[in-house]
């Protein structure tokens, strides 16, 4: 059997009195034992709460990843699985789910939706539009975490996750998981036990994460000069329809430093752009026709797209609005929102 003994554990028929002794069983088959386990019971992966769902084996560019499990808040996290007996554990692990997880992001929201349902995963539709929302700009920004589960978690593991929580950004969790399993007879003993847990939620609370962008700090994050003066001008403009059609605020606000400002013109459910700030203070923008998946290649983004010099079927690119005509592009995003939020495409 693969995995690790574990000799500290005894047990014994209390109703008997007999002799302490060992568990039949003290590790797991093998990972796919482990797996099937984790995705059971979710909620046992550090920062996952009560209510996921999980899916195994969701099949990627990447390869399949090993267990797959979104919260109810919208949350998504990659779990891979190798036990101590599995050579690979400490020198490819680390590289198995951060691949699973780029794959994810690379291929977007659409194509995670399609192939959860391919694949018979549980049932997302119960998640409210906000939730849904949120899910896809999650998988949309990257902002995907990452968990090793196994049956050891020793000082070269405990080291790597330090590591990667040091260096990634601070909305993505980087966690470990073991699990000590021993079976005797009918009954099954499981003790879970995490690292990495407090340090992925310290940098999680600090203030540069916890605070959204707000207005005067997207400004202030831009260049000085045109693109600064580009996106009060579009704030403006958004600011002065008075016009309501539907209740979402005028503004949504990212996380810094990637989460964009989504423009949503009256009030609409859906955004047809949004803006970023680039790293040298650029005003950077893109269209949303990749962004919610109910709405991919919505033919109401044609002329938007045409106008940032895209296809509405294809990739949405950032673009630089520094040399863009606000003028001629504000009304296209007005019309854009109109007919997108209109009615939605049959699926």
């Amino acid at each position: 059997m693969a995995g690790t003994s574990n000799r500290s554990l005894l047990i014994r028929d209390a109703g008997t009195g007999g002799a302490w002794s060992s568990p039949e069983m003290t590790a797991y088959t093998d990972e796919d034992h482990l797996q099937a386990i984790i995705a059971d019971a979710p909620h046992h992966v550090p920062g996952v709460p009560d209510g996921a769902v999980a899916l195994r084996e969701l099949s990627t560019t990447a390869g399949p990843a090993d267990v797959c499990i979104v919260d109810p808040n919208g949350e998504i996290t990659v779990v891979e699985c190798k036990l101590a007996s599995n050579s690979e554990r400490r020198r490819l692990v680390i590289g198995q789910v951060l691949d699973y997880a780029a794959a994810i992001w690379q291929a977007g929201a659409e194509a995670f939706h399609r192939q959860w349902t391919r694949q018979s995963g549980p049932d997302l539709s119960s998640l409210d539009d906000g939730t849904r929302t949120q899910l896809d700009r999650n998988i949309g920004d990257g902002r995907i975490h990452l968990c090793l589960a196994v049956d050891l978690i020793d000082a070269d593991l405990r080291r790597l996750i330090e590591y990667l929580n040091r260096i990634t950004r601070d909305d993505v969790r980087v966690t470990a998981l073991q699990l000590t399993y021993a079976r005797h007879g009918d009954i099954e003993i499981l003790t879970p036990s995490t690292f990495g847990a407090e340090v992925a939620a310290a940098k999680a609370h600090s203030p540069r994460t916890t605070r959204l962008w707000t207005k005067d700090a997207f400004l202030y994050a831009l260049a000085p000069g045109a693109a600064r003066t580009r996106a009060a001008e579009l704030f403006t403009l958004l600011e002065g329809l008075d016009e309501r059609k539907g209740t979402a605020e005028d503004l949504w606000f990212g996380r810094p430093p990637t989460g964009g400002v989504f423009l949503h013109p009256y009030g609409l459910r859906f955004a047809p752009l949004h803006l970023l700030a680039g790293e040298d203070g650029e005003l950077l923008a893109r269209g949303n026709w990749t962004n919610y998946p109910q709405l991919k290649a919505h033919p109401g983004f044609e002329q938007l797209a045409a106008y940032l010099g895209q296809d509405r079927t294809g990739p949405a690119r950032k673009i630089s609005l520094v040399e863009v005509e606000i003028d001629r592009l504000w009304p296209i995003v007005l019309r854009c929102a109109l007919q997108i939020n209109a009615a939605e495409p049959a699926s």
